[in-house]
């Protein structure tokens, strides 16, 4: 009996640290400005697609998600944008935009922090809200 046990109890933990936990990246625009925008971007990870997406007037969307084997999400500060390796933002028409969306100060940071087990996974989310200030007046 004792040895059914160890053997279901070392199968277990075989199979327990034989996966890898992920953390995932999603990337968010909040257009809140009045211009259309050219959003062109190619991913790492999981995800690497290379895409050019518009983005309306006064929408948000998730322009971005991916994922990668790792544990403990946290802010990557300066390193935020490791999951896409070139992004561009650009007004659709010929407006000149201020904004520096490559710098994290641009950003607003969240997490959904989640377990796998005794390990913290989860999802890293970062926002960028655009707004009529970040455009240059005419």
């Amino acid at each position: 009996m004792k040895t059914n046990v160890l053997i279901g109890f070392l199968l277990l933990i075989t199979i327990f640290i034989s996966c890898d936990p992920a953390i995932g990246y999603e990337y968010y625009i909040n257009n809140k400005s009045e211009k259309e925008l050219k959003v062109g971007y190619i991913g790492k990870g999981f995800n690497d697609t290379t895409m050019t997406i518009i983005i309306f007037p006064k929408t948000e969307i998730q322009f971005f998600e991916t994922e990668i084997w790792g544990k403990n999400p946290h802010d990557e500060k300066d390193n935020f944008l490791q999951m896409i390796d070139s992004l561009s933002i650009t007004p659709t028409d010929s407006s000149v935009f201020l904004l520096n969306y490559l710098k994290r100060d641009s950003w607003s940071y969240d997490n959904d922090i989640g377990h796998f087990g005794l390990i913290k996974t989860g999802t890293n989310i970062y926002k960028l809200e655009i707004s009529n200030e970040n455009f240059e007046k005419k």
